[in-house]
This record gives structure tokens, sequence and C-alpha cells, in this order.
């Protein structure tokens, strides 16, 4: 009885293993956030905004009764994100 053979068999499938082990099928869900940042810098006229990621943006205009302490303002901006 020659148990040689056998074993020798056993030995080559085992090498076999791992080149079939990454071929796996899986399937995985991802998800991200994406974190925006706007800055509204107010000068004389029209307020600039200038968002990281070109977030849209619409500005209006409020100009009936504006007051800003004791002094009436010329208008007021109301921006919307």
């Amino acid at each position: 009885m020659r148990p040689y053979p056998i074993s020798g068999a056993v030995l080559l499938s085992l090498l076999a293993l791992p080149a079939h082990a990454g071929m796996a099928n899986a399937t995985m869900q991802v998800g991200f956030v994406l974190t925006e940042a706007c800055t509204v810098s107010a000068q004389a006229g029209t307020p600039n905004v200038s968002c990281s990621h070109d977030s849209p943006y619409r500005l209006g205009r409020v100009d009936a009764g504006v007051q800003q302490g004791n002094q009436a303002a010329e208008a007021a901006w109301t921006i919307y994100f």
C-alpha cells in the first residue's frame, strides 16, 4: 500500500485553495456626506457669497422700513441656501 500518492494529491489541492479564495462575490452599500462651507462677506452693495462646493443660494433684498439701531439702513439682505 502506498499512502504517498493520496497525501500528495491532498497537498496539491490545498495549494490551489488560495487561488479560488479571492473570487468570492459580495455586495456592499457605501455612502458619504459632503460638508458644505459658505462664506458671506458684507460690503457696500450686494453681499458676496462663496461656497466651497458651489452650493446654490438665492439673495433676497428687503427695502421697506429697515432700521439698524438709530439709523435707517439702505437695504437688508436675506440669503437662502
